[in-house]
């Protein structure tokens, strides 16, 4: 199986800011951000969205270019 990592270090947006959106759709907005606007956030909560912040770490990405063994059922997309 040939396999590809690539490290990802990001060195200025240190936080990942999710928005979910109340509308038919549930939109999620995500911003990466280096210092958090706390009067942004309670704008947002006030307006009915749901506020998700997690730290952005640095990410091993791992992209298989060939399936493996351990592929245990096929799947597919039945439309675009």
């Amino acid at each position: 199986m040939l396999r590809n990592v690539i490290e990802v270090d990001e060195g200025k947006p240190l936080f990942q800011l999710f928005f979910l959106k109340d509308d038919e759709n549930q939109d999620v907005e995500v911003k990466e951000v280096k210092e958090i606007d706390f009067a942004e956030i309670e704008k947002r909560l006030r307006d009915g969205e749901s506020v998700f912040i997690t730290r952005k770490r640095k990410q091993k990405l791992n992209t298989r270019l060939v399936a493996g063994k351990d592929a245990s059922e096929h799947w597919y997309f039945s439309h675009v």
